[in-house]
């Protein structure tokens, strides 16, 4: 099992992943409000205000989407999934993708 984190910069886009996660049955996903530190610097000092998001203010700098899936083919396809709908994740300000490996759960079941 593997925790899949996204940090969507594009906030618009969280119904589209979503939509897609259950197209595809991805369970469990939760998602919270998240701001980078960038954005939390220049909001506490003026002086860094150079790393505060130029253009359009946000109501939330990011959204930040956790699940838990299965294996590796699962990963793969949530993957899949982000970079469809956000486009290349290289791109600055678009998503961050990753996943740690999970060793317990309680609460989560998977369909075998």
């Amino acid at each position: 099992m593997e925790l899949v984190v996204i940090v969507l910069n594009k906030t618009d886009l969280l119904d589209e992943v979503l939509s897609l996660f259950m197209r595809y049955e991805i369970k469990g996903a939760t998602v919270l409000d998240s701001s980078g530190m960038g954005h939390l610097i220049s909001n506490q000092f003026p002086m860094f205000s150079m790393f505060a998001e130029l253009g359009d203010e946000r109501e939330s700098n990011s959204k930040t989407i956790f699940t838990v899936v299965k294996d590796e083919a699962e990963r793969k396809e949530v993957l899949s999934i982000a970079e469809s709908v956000c486009g290349d994740l290289t791109k600055p300000d678009n998503a961050i993708f990753f996943s740690v490996p999970v060793n317990f759960t309680k609460g989560i079941e998977f369909n075998k």
